[in-house]
């Protein structure tokens, strides 16, 4: 899952927990969930998670990923994107890497549909969540506050991002690592593949989230 995902079944799941969680732990619990995603992007020390409810966040996250990538329905689509990326001529690096970050990035979008799952969102990129960790160095703090900061401003805008968005996005994160990223060729065909991918990943999100949810449902509550 992509770290919007990762929040957005957190929401799901600790909500529906007894006792349900305050508004903050919530908050903690999806920053949880999304913090090894931002310490992968930001390729940041390893951090010292200082805070429970925030660590409970983070192996939430790990069973999240757990379950996840051996979803057949997760697999068949990769499988699909991989093939049909590659027959287009994009390198195998590239078109594997997409075929897994690209389809967890098209999941966020019938995950955003659920307000709630938004709120939640916004809650935790809000938290500070410098101060409930330690991270190796001051410089690593500050990117992570950055990058919490951006993510928040991007949230509060359109939530059906078009198809040259979503592609530079995934180029974007591919960046600065030479075996995957791409150049502006690449990019426009990551676009067409965002426009012929979007309705079978919206197809196949149901089943998804539907089997998610019962392989997590053995994840204990928010205490």
């Amino acid at each position: 899952m992509n770290f919007f995902g990762h929040a957005a079944l957190a929401t799901q799941h600790f909500e529906a927990a007894t006792p349900a969680p305050s508004a903050d732990e919530l908050a903690r619990l999806c920053a949880g969930a999304m913090l090894p995603d931002f310490v992968g992007m930001l390729r940041l020390g390893r951090p010292s998670v200082t805070d429970a409810v925030l660590a409970r966040g983070v192996a939430f996250h790990h069973r999240t990923d757990e379950a996840f990538h051996d979803l057949p329905s997760f697999l068949n689509l990769s499988r699909a994107a991989f093939a049909w990326l590659s027959a287009r001529g994009l390198p195998r690096g590239p078109a594997r890497a997409v075929a897994h970050i690209g389809i967890e990035m098209l999941l966020d979008e019938p995950l955003a549909e659920e307000p709630r799952a938004r709120a939640a969102y916004r809650a935790a990129l809000a938290l500070p969540l410098d101060e409930l960790l330690e991270l190796p160095t001051a410089r690593d703090r500050e990117r992570l506050v950055a990058l919490q900061g951006a993510l928040l401003e991007r949230a509060h805008g359109a939530r059906n991002p078009s198809p040259g968005l979503v592609a530079e996005r995934i180029r974007r994160t591919l960046s600065g690592r030479p075996r995957l990223e791409t150049d502006d060729a690449g990019q426009a065909l990551l676009g067409e593949w965002v426009a012929q991918a979007r309705p079978l990943v919206f197809a196949e999100a149901p089943d998804i989230l539907a089997r998610l949810r019962l392989l997590l449902a053995n994840f204990g509550g928010a205490q």
